[in-house]
């Protein structure tokens, strides 16, 4: 029986690993939440860093909602081992669904954005929209995130057809 990824994309129980970009991908979607966190780390600094970081600061609420899908994507992700001792294997249906929510929620927040400046360039908003579109083209077209989500569907100690 042949392994569909390489070695190195398993742990030693077997298990597929999320892709190196994963988390990277993760803290991306929800930028604005690491960015309201470092930014009160600095109390002294929290008015500018804020007026600089978040623009149009009326709509910070809306940042912070549509970075909520990316958190729960983490926080799953994170904590699967204590899921899986749980007994709990469904909720990895819910990976790609909430990526694709995130994506298209912040796409539509940047949309809107752009609309409320009425549609002058603005580099922060170019970068976001590339970086989403890049983060769609590599959640359709990655086959190791469909292995991984596949393979989550078994308990790592209970994994059948196989050996140890």
């Amino acid at each position: 029986m042949s392994i569909p990824l390489p070695l190195h994309c398993y742990d030693e129980a077997g298990v597929v690993l999320p892709p190196t970009w994963w988390y990277g991908f993760l803290a991306f979607g929800a930028r604005d939440v690491l960015f309201v966190l470092l930014i009160s780390a600095l109390p002294e600094e929290a008015d500018t860093l804020f007026k600089l970081v978040f623009v149009h600061s009326n709509w910070l609420v809306w940042q912070l909602l549509v970075s909520v899908p990316f958190l729960l994507v983490f926080v799953l992700t994170s904590f699967r081992a204590r899921l899986w001792q749980k007994q709990k294997v469904n909720w990895r249906r819910w990976l790609k669904p909430l990526c694709w929510v995130g994506i298209v929620s912040q796409l539509l927040a940047v949309s809107m954005f752009i609309l409320k400046t009425g549609g002058q360039f603005n580099v922060y908003y170019a970068s976001i929209f590339i970086g989403l579109s890049i983060m769609a083209y590599m959640l359709a077209k990655s086959r190791h995130v469909n292995i991984m989500i596949e393979d989550w569907q078994f308990l790592p100690g209970v994994r059948t057809g196989q050996t140890s």
